[in-house]
């Protein structure tokens, strides 16, 4: 619905998939950045609804291919504004889905009140104006006045009515892929990620997304403590149960500057 086919379609098809045209589903159901509609679930459980009623509007397809993004605080860094896209494969046969991942702070998710024209523009500047659409509001909570808006003049004029009445007017980026190349990017990378996993393989079963979740605690160098450096890598098979794990780099001491100890 919103274009992000342009980059998932030919990546996926370099691993041998078929598309066929997108059906008539409005992802909107599923939630919307303009708060309209809310986002029933996780956004893990909103992609795989997506996902699904692609499987349902299509009976003969294998396969779906959903995203879906969030915003918000940066979850290591809180003052910054980060995206996190899901780009998931969801196989009809087996139910089973392989999700790939890409977190950035490379967004121009931006929200701002603004009570002049000069306000506005600066705003504009900010979020890419107008390569990046802008949503204009009446306030926070609505109603929406204009959304997808790339043309300087619209821009001027819808803010000019708000400001004509005395009210400030509520803007943010918008956040939908075929608005916003910076999202669209994130999106690619999600979609490297989701190639990375399905091309990572079980040694048992060869079912794919054998891909190592990564603990810290590195033993400190000073005092043995561990550290928050990278330690164990784990793999785990979701298909037949067949799990490794093994130490990242062994001979290596952790840094004490990385150690709650040794440096608190």
């Amino acid at each position: 619905m919103h274009g992000k086919a342009a980059v998932i379609e030919p990546a996926l098809a370099k691993q041998g998939l078929r598309f066929v045209a997108p059906p008539p589903i409005d992802t909107d159901r599923f939630g919307t950045f303009t708060r309209d509609v809310a986002r029933a679930g996780s956004q893990r459980e909103a992609l795989l609804a997506k996902a699904q009623a692609g499987l349902d509007h299509v009976p003969e397809a294998d396969f779906a291919a959903a995203s879906e993004g969030a915003f918000g605080p940066h979850p290591q860094m809180p003052f910054l504004p980060a995206g996190h896209e899901m780009v998931a494969l969801l196989e009809r046969s087996s139910g089973q889905a392989v999700i790939g991942r890409h977190l950035t702070s490379s967004t121009n998710f931006l929200q701002a009140q603004a009570a002049s024209q000069a306000e506005v523009h600066a705003f504009a500047d900010r979020v890419g104006f107008p390569e990046h659409a802008l949503i204009v509001m009446a306030d926070r909570a609505g109603p929406i006045l204009a959304k997808g808006v790339t043309d300087a003049h619209l821009l001027a004029t819808t803010c000019a009515a708000q400001f004509a009445s005395g009210r400030p007017v509520w803007l943010e980026a918008d956040m939908r892929a075929h608005f916003n190349p910076t999202r669209m990017a994130a999106i690619a990378a999600a979609t490297d990620d989701l190639i990375r996993r399905l091309t990572a393989r079980c040694p048992i079963c060869a079912h794919p997304d054998w891909v190592s979740q990564t603990t810290g605690g590195r033993p400190c160098k000073w005092c043995g403590g561990a550290t928050i450096e990278p330690w164990i890598e784990a793999y785990s098979c979701d298909a037949c149960g067949h799990s490794a794990e093994h130490i990242v780099d062994p001979d290596r001491a952790g840094s004490p500057a990385h150690c709650g100890d040794c440096n608190p």
